[in-house]
């Protein structure tokens, strides 16, 4: 049990650390951010955020990186793991981070942001030959 759990983290480990840096920012008291005044602009802060790490998730998921293409499956559960951790942060911030709201704006965000990632993927790996 302990060395599977060793081989998930040696193998995702940066979309964990992806993950714990989303989190962070997302419970840290507004207080604790700097203020931009951008309309809209933590929306795009979230789609980024959550971009980044649906890249990184498909990424280490793709075992075919090197042939340049991705199965669909792991697309799909990029998708789906970004987009729940997505609504999840959302929930904290409801629930646990009370200093910040909760938004559905964010959570589609969040959700926009995995899409975009799932789309570019396999482009983003072709123009990077495989590193990605």
């Amino acid at each position: 049990m302990i060395e599977k759990t060793y081989q998930f983290i040696v193998k995702y480990k940066n979309s964990i650390m992806w993950a714990l840096v989303i989190l962070i920012i997302c419970g840290m008291p507004p207080s604790g951010l700097p203020t931009i005044k951008i309309s809209g602009i933590d929306k795009i802060v979230h789609f980024g955020l959550f971009v980044v790490f649906a890249l990184l998730l498909i990424s280490e998921m793709n075992d075919q990186r090197n042939q340049l293409t991705v199965k669909n499956e792991h697309r799909w559960l990029g998708f789906i793991v970004t987009s729940v951790y997505g609504g999840l942060i959302e929930l904290t911030q409801l629930y646990l981070f009370t200093s910040r709201g909760a938004e559905w704006a964010d959570f589609f965000a969040d959700i926009i942001g995995a899409a975009a990632a799932v789309v570019v993927y396999p482009s983003i790996n072709k123009f990077l030959k495989g590193y990605i």
